[in-house]
């Protein structure tokens, strides 16, 4: 049996993404680790996105490369 549309969460940093995984509970989990470790200005920063299905590493609603495809 082949799975072909798997969602994706990833956890996210100022840096970008640091984290994936098939389900939001286990990203929502590690990104509130991330948070408890760095209660100051960059926990602020880490977030939870669902991933892009056509390319690695970057986020469904803000995907830099779907985006310049359609410019």
């Amino acid at each position: 049996m082949r799975v072909t549309d798997v969602t994706e969460w990833g956890v996210f940093n100022d840096e970008g993404v640091t984290d994936i995984f098939n389900k939001i509970e286990d990203a929502e989990a590690q990104a509130l680790i991330y948070k408890t470790e760095d209660d100051g200005y960059y926990a602020e920063l880490i977030s939870v996105k669902e991933m892009c299905p056509d390319h690695e590493e970057q986020p469904k609603d803000g995907c830099e490369e779907c985006f310049a495809e359609y410019d």
